[in-house]
C-alpha cells in the first residue's frame, strides 16, 4: 500500500492561481467602486487569498518531496557475480 497520491491526483496550483486571482479581482472592484466600505467583500477576499497560498504551499510541497515508497524500491540481487 501507498499512502503518496503525487501520480494519481492533479496538481492543485491551478485551483490556487485562481482563488489568488479572483481574490484581487474582489479587491480591485471593491476598491473602485464609489459606495461605502463594507467588510463582506475584503472578508471573502482575504479567504480566497488565505486558500489559494494555501494550495500553492502544498502543490510546490509535493513536487519538492521525492516519491519514496519501501515496498516498490528496487532491491539489489547479491547473489549473482
Amino acid at each position: 500500500m501507498s499512502n503518496s497520491t503525487r501520480g494519481t491526483s492533479p496538481s492543485v496550483r491551478p485551483i490556487g492561481n485562481t482563488a489568488l486571482l479572483a481574490a484581487g479581482v474582489v479587491t480591485a472592484i471593491q476598491l473602485s467602486t464609489d459606495s461605502p466600505a463594507a467588510a463582506g467583500p475584503y472578508v471573502v477576499a482575504l479567504l480566497l487569498c488565505v486558500l489559494g497560498t494555501g494550495l500553492r504551499i502544498e502543490s510546490a510541497i509535493r513536487e519538492r518531496v521525492p516519491e519514496t515508497n519501501p515496498d516498490t524500491t528496487t532491491r539489489q540481487d547479491h547473489t549473482s557475480g
